[in-house]
């Protein structure tokens, strides 16, 4: 009777020992699959994470184009057949993904939508893009949305990623977006869809405040243009009103660039000729006169010098020739000779 009872609590001290190694096995699958299913959804954020990336340079490089677009082929020159939905293949061809960037992540893939508000076009256009997966985040097809690999992605997505709530199936967003579902016209997007965005990247773009041609903000240049380089014209350049020079020169400085205008320092117009800085506003080099007992002045104590020396000289590069000479003069006149400066 004794090693019959030992018996039985063998069997049961063996059949308990079999069905922990059970659950411990099933909790070990559990945890692997679960472990897989995590590591899915974080290589699918860093995939999308990508995609946004390609997706903020698309609206860098075209957003004055897709702000005033009027047909979805109106990026078609630029290789976007619908410039609201531009796909993986041609954000490849146009150099803002990778050769090698994959067609789709480990569960799922994705699509881009560019939508614009109200304002545009205009000075109050506002672009933003949505990259969001092309199917929910399920358990099972037409199952309930597996919330766990959506914590999962969120998680991933560096605080940009948003998803579609059953709860609140109307929107569509996260900690850094919210918008409702869809942001564009059509059918709304499934429970369970995960997002990315690219908000109002053009609208804050360092290149905005420049003027362009055909800029919708004054397509033809009819308000002021400030512009800190040189401008250029192939054509005559013509002037309404008034040309201001903010430049000046000194006459007979030297000067670099044969054919420059100027302001004098006196007033007047200079001009670069011959290498140095010429009046355009008085013909010839001046002249003057110097008398034997005063100089550069007349007997009433006035400047006979060089106006455009201020001495009785000619400027560089004139010649000096002779005009006058008043012959000998007895005290206090004295002698004076003329000179013209000629150029």
């Amino acid at each position: 009777m004794q090693i019959r009872t030992q018996r039985g609590y063998l069997l049961l001290e063996l059949l308990a020992a079999m069905l922990l190694a059970t659950l411990l096995a099933v909790w070990a699958v559990d945890a692997m699959v679960g472990r897989i299913n995590d590591a899915a959804a974080q290589a699918s954020a860093a995939w999308m994470l990508s995609l946004r990336d390609a997706s903020r340079h698309y609206l860098e490089r075209h957003g004055e184009a897709l702000k005033s677009a009027v047909h979805a082929a109106d990026l078609l020159d630029k290789g976007y057949a619908d410039w609201s939905a531009p796909a993986l293949a041609e954000l490849r061809a146009d150099g803002l993904l990778p050769a090698g960037f994959p067609g789709r992540a480990a569960l799922a893939g994705a699509r881009v939508r560019v939508f614009r508000s109200a304002a545009c076009p205009g000075p109050g256009c506002r672009l933003d893009a949505l990259v969001h997966s092309d199917a929910p985040l399920v358990r099972a097809p037409a199952g309930p949305v597996d919330e766990q690999a959506v914590a999962q992605w969120m998680l991933a997505s560096q605080g940009w990623g948003g998803s579609v709530r059953a709860a609140q199936p109307d929107l569509i967003g996260g900690a850094a977006f919210r918008f409702p579902n869809p942001p564009w016209p059509g059918a709304a997007l499934p429970p369970g869809t995960v997002a990315l965005t690219v908000a109002g990247a053009v609208a804050q773009s360092q290149d905005s405040d420049f003027l362009r041609v055909g800029d919708h903000r004054d397509p033809d240049f009819q308000g002021p243009a400030s512009v800190q380089g040189d401008v250029s014209t192939g054509g005559d350049l013509r002037i309404a009103r008034h040309l201001h020079l903010g430049s000046q020169a000194m006459l007979y400085a030297a000067c670099g660039q044969e054919g420059a205008v100027s302001r004098e320092a006196e007033g007047g117009l200079a001009i670069c000729r011959g290498g140095s800085w010429r009046t355009a506003s008085r013909s010839g080099g001046g002249g003057f006169s110097v008398n034997q007992m005063r100089g550069c002045y007349s007997n009433q104590g006035a400047s006979t010098a060089n106006p455009l020396t201020g001495s009785c000289s000619c400027p560089v590069g004139s010649a000096m020739v002779q005009i006058s000479d008043s012959g000998p003069q007895a005290f206090p006149e004295g002698r004076t000779l003329g000179y013209l400066c000629l150029d």
